[in-house]
């Protein structure tokens, strides 16, 4: 998993053959001999890919026809030539999952037992110019069935049928049969390579830090060279280049045929990195060219120089990102991968699924103990668009045997891949031990002994100091209360609101200081996501196939529909299971708007000035499959309403209302960017979709990386009752819009609604909803307009995806949506419609687009 990489004609590449794959019984076949007696049914495959992946590829599996991928052996094979004209020859093994066995012309070459080690392996005495690879990757169920010499856990885990699976390196995606799909990675989850360079690069440290203003590169590089007679140390010379900038490399040698090369370049002002939500990220691309009797140049890849710094508060219960002396809000989601089938799968997905989190506002990611390591792609494509990174090991919710020797020495292994992939990183931020291993045995009621994360403190922190020191490390979340599961301390997985269901001002009383995971809802898909993935004549909302991929905790009575279906009622003011059996359909929209308006809400309250709060990750990015799971984004890859609604309230430039009941409502203008914002302030007050006197307008000016609170009672010359809290008889109004303009084009900056009573949660009537299109320089862009208060406005049109979506709209006022074509469609076809209305505008066709 190392990230650095010969490059130019010798650089590592995948066997040029067809692949076969075949499923086997358990310990049927040993060893490839045993397969010509066997004669299982092969499958090609273009490529080497978990059997999931393969299966779904020939259409022989998907997520509606279970299998039980751990239950056989699976066999791959593959037949490819090798021309290395002398040089030598080695075999690397970026992942194997999960006990695997690997055999070239019939010789055994390795035993892999964790999906997370990589493996180069030297095979220039075996290969020929013709040559046959196999793997036999064990049946995991009947390792998991044994239980030879392993004592208890001290505690148990709902999370998985299996306890054992503590001992195994492997994902637990696929084994949570609670909220994930069962398919778990099989087989070759990361490439199989084939290296020709006489250089083997056996371990990298790479630091990227200030020294002041100037730019600091240390490079430690150990490589093995081939053996090629007498050689020294004094031949073996190059540089390091960093950017425009290099320095000379010095050279050790080890031992027989191995060398230690170093270099620190020196940057006298690199520009800073920053998320993207602060300021730009500038990169810069650093190799080693190695000449002398052996020429390679070693590619490591970009960096980027910032500083990164935790404030933990005066009484040390805080936790806050600091990057380069600015406090960040770090606010995101937990990543999920992009193929269940294929965890580690086509990277050039990436930069289309990550930017559309960065349009989002979006600065920070968790990748979560649950899931698998992401590809340098991913990190990559993070690097350059500005998203931090919160990396965990993948530790969760179980008692891992940390004092094994054999245990602890793989992971020590996998570990050290692991960081020295992400090093020199400016995304790498957090780098954390595990997830949820305290709190679940802490809620059982054991004593803090029992719970403690030293061990995996004592295996991991001390590498994680050495190989990423510009990263922060914690041992585990969540941590830091006197329980862990307190959110007012350290670090937590805020679910007060969400799955304990508490009223939505719990976000504050919880006194919340940075929420790794959070607000987990059963997040209602678009239609057209539910018109392609649920067939005429099933029931989407309450029939059993919509049921089974809502997601649970494991052993409760309820699941996350039960969830949404609260805040609908405390949103809306309705019985939700009423609504669902007379107008399924209208339960749906308003299960839609429910869950956006609950994260909106959370986080306008732990993004105003004064709050505790220094960041939130919602759980999590996107569905394994189509649903109603906690995704914002369904697993075809479009946005849900939830993804809208956290986009105006992630933005670098956002408006946030906040009812502060008898002391009335507050509008906060927060501005992330390295520039002030000046801007004209206008609200307005609605009732029955229509407008009450004459708005109030001010002009501010929000300082850059700063914020602005303006006290919206203030603004009117009398007192109006914003919030609607004394209650002085019948409300006067049932919104309050708000809304920023640039004051040199009028252009809408941030918007924001406050509903001081429920949410419309009927048609009140025709509201003279229009939709226009008309073309623009890349494609189309659609007009709205209201006669009446629209309130979320869902845009359905086949094949595209609008750059906002679910917002409100004032009468009198026109707003641009572009249109982003996701299909090819040849024409635009679809409707718009407000919550609030009864009327359903088609999307009316502009003479331009007519015409073309």
């Amino acid at each position: 998993m190392t990230r650095a990489s010969i490059i130019g004609a010798r650089a590592p590449r995948p066997p040029a053959g067809r692949w076969e794959i075949a499923a086997v019984g358990p310990g049927q076949a040993t060893a490839p001999r045993d397969l010509d007696l066997l004669g299982p049914d092969w499958l090609d495959a273009d490529r080497a890919v978990p059997a999931a992946a393969a299966l779904r590829a020939a259409g022989l599996w998907d997520l509606d026809h279970r299998r039980d991928f751990d239950a056989e052996d699976w066999w791959y094979r593959c037949r490819f030539p090798v021309d290395a004209a002398g040089a030598p020859v080695r075999l690397r093994f970026e992942g194997l999952a999960t006990l695997a066995d690997v055999w070239l012309n019939g010789e055994h070459i390795l035993r892999s037992e964790s999906m997370f080690v990589a493996h180069t392996v030297d095979v220039t005495r075996l290969v020929g110019s013709d040559n046959e690879l196999v793997l036999r990757f064990h049946a995991l169920a009947p390792q998991l069935a044994s239980k030879p010499g392993r004592g208890r856990p001290r505690w148990r885990t709902g999370l998985v049928e299996h306890q054992a699976l503590r001992w195994h390196r492997t994902s637990l995606l696929g084994r949570m049969p609670a909220w994930c799909p069962p398919a778990a990675p099989v087989g070759p989850w990361r490439p199989i390579l084939i290296e020709t360079s006489p250089i083997e690069i056996v371990r990298t440290h790479v630091n990227a830090v200030l020294d002041g203003d100037a730019g600091l590169l240390r490079m430690d590089l150990r490589v093995r060279c081939a053996p090629s007679g007498q050689r020294s140390a004094a031949h073996f010379t190059g540089k390091l280049i960093v950017g425009a900038w290099d320095a000379p490399l010095s050279c050790d040698r080890l031992a027989d045929d191995e060398y230690a090369l170093s270099a620190v370049a020196r940057l006298p002002a690199p520009e800073r990195w920053w998320p993207h939500t602060h300021g730009p990220q500038p990169l810069y691309d650093v190799r080693a060219e190695l000449s002398g009797e052996i020429t390679e140049t070693v590619d490591f890849g970009r960096t980027g120089f910032r500083s990164l710094d935790v404030d933990r508060g005066r009484n040390g219960t805080g936790f806050g990102v600091i990057v380069n002396q600015v406090p960040v809000f770090c606010r995101g989601l937990c990543w999920t991968p992009l193929d269940l089938a294929h965890p580690s799968g086509d990277g050039g997905r990436y930069r289309s699924a990550l930017g559309e989190l960065r349009e989002a506002g979006v600065n920070m990611l968790r990748i979560g103990g649950t899931m698998t390591y992401e590809s340098d792609r991913f990190h990559d494509v993070c690097d350059e668009l500005g998203i931090l990174v919160w990396q965990d090991f993948m530790f969760a919710n179980m008692d891992y045997p940390w004092q094994d020797e054999s245990f602890a020495d793989s992971v020590s292994r996998e570990a050290t891949q692991v960081l020295e992939s992400l090093q020199a990183r400016p995304s790498t931020a957090v780098v954390c031990g595990s997830s949820e291993i305290d709190q679940q045995a802490a809620m059982l009621g054991l004593a803090a002994t029992r719970w403690s994360s030293s061990g995996c403190d004592a295996l991991l922190g001390d590498l994680v100091a050495g190989l990423t020191p510009g990263a922060v490390w914690i041992p585990t979340t969540p941590s830091g209360g006197t329980f862990p599961f307190h959110a007012d301390a350290g670090v937590s997985h805020y679910y007060g609101v969400g799955a304990y269901r508490r009223p939505l001002d719990d976000a504050r009383r919880a006194g919340v200081r940075f929420a790794a995971e959070c607000l987990a809802f059963s997040n209602v898909p678009d239609p057209a996501t539910i018109e392609f993935a649920w067939p005429e004549g099933e029931a989407p909302g309450h029939g059993p196939r919509w049921k089974a991929r809502v997601p649970r905790d494991a052993g409760a009575t309820w699941d996350f529909e039960d969830v949404r279906d609260h805040y609908v009622e405390q949103l809306f003011g309705v019985r939700a299971s009423e609504l669902a059996a007379r107008s399924p359909e209208r339960y749906l929209a308003l299960g839609r708007v429910a869950t956006g308006e609950a994260m909106l809400r959370t986080f306008a309250e732990w993004r105003r000035p004064g709050s505790t709060c220094r960041g939130g990750l919602v759980w999590f990015a996107r569905d394994f499959q189509p649903g109603a799971g906690w995704g914002v984004i369904d697993s075809t890859g479009r946005p849900k309403a939830a993804y809208w609604y956290l986009k105006r309230a992630l933005a670098p430039l956002a408006l946030l209302s906040v009812d502060e009941g008898l002391n009335g409502l507050w509008l906060h203008a927060v501005n992330d960017s390295p520039e002030p914002i000046e801007a004209d302030l206008r609200v307005a007050l609605y009732l029955a979709g229509r407008m009450r006197g004459e708005p109030a307008r001010t002009t501010l000016v929000v300082p850059a990386r700063g914020s602005r609170s303006i006290h919206a009672d203030a603004l009117f010359s009398g007192f109006l009752d914003l919030t609607y809290a004394y209650r002085f008889g019948p409300p006067g109004h049932d919104v309050v819009a708000s809304s920023m303009r640039d004051r040199a084009t009028g252009a809408l900056l941030a918007a924001s609604c406050h509903f001081p009573g429920p949410l419309p949660s009927s048609r009140a009537g025709e509201i003279g909803l229009t939709a226009r299109a008309e073309p623009t320089g890349g494609g189309y862009a659609l007009l709205l307009e209201t006669e009446r208060f629209a309130h979320a406005i869902a845009i359905e049109i086949d094949g595209f995806v609008p750059d906002d979506n679910y917002f409100s709209l004032e009468p009198g006022d026109t707003r641009r949506i572009g249109l982003r074509a996701t299909t090819g469609a040849a024409q635009l076809w679809g409707r718009v419609s407000a919550l609030n209305g009864s009327d359903s505008a088609p999307v009316i066709l502009s003479e331009a687009v007519r015409a073309g």
